[in-house]
């Protein structure tokens, strides 16, 4: 074997191990102790990071901020890369944005000019729209950190309610419309919550891991699924709107008021399916958004919770043009 593909060969099997001792590479590739010794020192003027532990039991460690090996990409596949770093850009807060930062930075320094070209077009013409929130997330590393490690914590959360701690379980975090998200086990209620990250204030590890339970074993795709079983199952009430073409347009926007929606061949529509209890305030200033646009038929304590919301507006503004 040529040095050159030792060596390479040598930091792949490095990176996949705790420890490991010069013999035990000296018998891998078949060469001498003082030969894989010389390899490791040249890897080490190269940056990679080993150290040596001394004592019978000794031997030698990778740092956890290891090199990893270097990999071959297809000029395609490092467009897509950066396709998914556009999707990103425009995020206020992300978990591990300077990490990603830098190693595209680094990553977009070695392209041949032509390639660095199409990425650059790609970043003028491609745009990923993220809603500009006011908020921010410091905690958000702190928590995607407690979520792979699984640890319980205890977590400082401000609702509308007021400031409470809690201990929880992070199942994950998600984006949805420029927020993060934490679902998690909730110890205190024994029950399944969803947090906004930006509302928690402090993130520390709970005192007591004792009540540490499998809730890890539930990932975030799990919790998607398991979420939207738990909704369509509470949707005990029959959604009735009559839309007009605007209507349609606009209900069409939506992912789940368009999974009920007809469109007919004049071009209006109307909306057929299930809706819980909990989706009704929302549905109720969504379709007084849609002024005539859209009528709703059922259900009727739907109706009168749009009927009293434009009643009571209907009341401010008689007061402000008094």
């Amino acid at each position: 074997m040529k040095k050159t593909e030792r060596l390479v060969e040598l930091l792949l099997t490095i990176n996949t191990r705790q420890k490991f001792t010069l013999k035990e590479l000296a018998d891998r590739f078949d060469v001498s102790k003082r030969t894989v010794l010389r390899d490791m020192n040249e890897l080490s003027a190269m940056g990679v990071p080993i150290y040596a532990e001394l004592g019978v039991h000794g031997g030698y460690r990778i740092l956890k901020e290891r090199s990893l090996p270097p990999i071959t990409f297809a000029e395609q596949e490092a467009e897509g890369l950066f396709l998914v770093a556009q999707s990103l850009t425009h995020y206020r807060d992300l978990p591990l944005e300077s990490n990603w930062r830098s190693a595209l930075a680094k990553f977009y320094r070695i392209l041949p000019e032509d390639a660095k070209s199409r990425i650059d077009a790609l970043r003028r013409r491609l745009l990923f729209g993220v809603p500009d929130r006011p908020v921010e997330t410091p905690l958000l590393p702190a928590l995607l950190e407690g979520a792979l490690e699984q640890k319980r914590l205890r977590i400082s959360y401000a609702s509308e309610h007021g400031e409470t701690e809690i201990d929880v379980q992070l199942v994950g975090l998600y984006a949805m419309n420029g927020l993060w998200y934490c679902p998690a086990y909730d110890g205190r209620s024994g029950e399944y919550r969803l947090f906004r990250a930006d509302r928690v204030r402090r993130v520390a590890q709970s005192e007591d891991q004792s009540a540490l339970r499998d809730h890890g074993a539930l990932d975030i795709a799990d919790w998607f699924r398991a979420e939207r079983d738990r909704t369509e199952s509470r949707e005990t009430h029959r959604l009735c709107v009559r839309l007009t073409k605007r209507g349609v347009t606009r209900c069409r926007g939506d992912a789940w008021l368009g999974s009920g929606l007809t469109m007919l061949e004049d071009g209006t529509g109307y909306i057929r399916r299930g809706i819980s209890p909990d989706y009704m305030a929302w549905a109720a200033s969504f379709f007084i958004g849609c002024g005539a646009d859209a009528v709703v038929e059922e259900p009727s304590e739907l109706r009168r919770m749009i009927v009293k919301q434009l009643r009571e507006t209907m009341s401010v503004y008689e007061e402000v043009g008094k």
